[in-house]
């Protein structure tokens, strides 16, 4: 997992190629720590990610409350077909912003 901050407010993770029980606790205390005053929006990069279980949309759902509460987001890049179906299905795809 890899996390890179740049200059426009955009902390991106890219890396992750599952996100459950097994390392959700480790991004969110990655992500959290890494947070400033100046970074409004979590990038995680879906293209290699090709498992998600409750306690890694716990995450998401974390993050999404720690920056709503700024005028921030949390933002799904390149998720598959079968992740895009579940984010709808649960609604999520209400909550997060996905790019195609």
């Amino acid at each position: 997992m890899n996390l890179v901050a740049d200059s426009g407010g955009v902390l991106r993770v890219t890396g992750l190629d599952h996100l459950g029980a097994a390392n959700c606790g480790e991004l969110k205390q990655r992500v959290v720590s890494t947070l400033t005053d100046t970074i409004r929006i979590v990038e995680l990069d879906c293209t290699a990610l090709r498992y998600i279980d409750s306690d890694g949309f716990g995450v998401l759902i974390n993050l999404h409350k720690r920056l709503g509460a700024d005028f921030g987001c949390v933002r799904l890049l390149q998720p598959s077909p079968a992740l895009r179906e579940l984010l709808r299905l649960l609604r999520f795809n209400e909550i997060f912003e996905l790019t195609p």
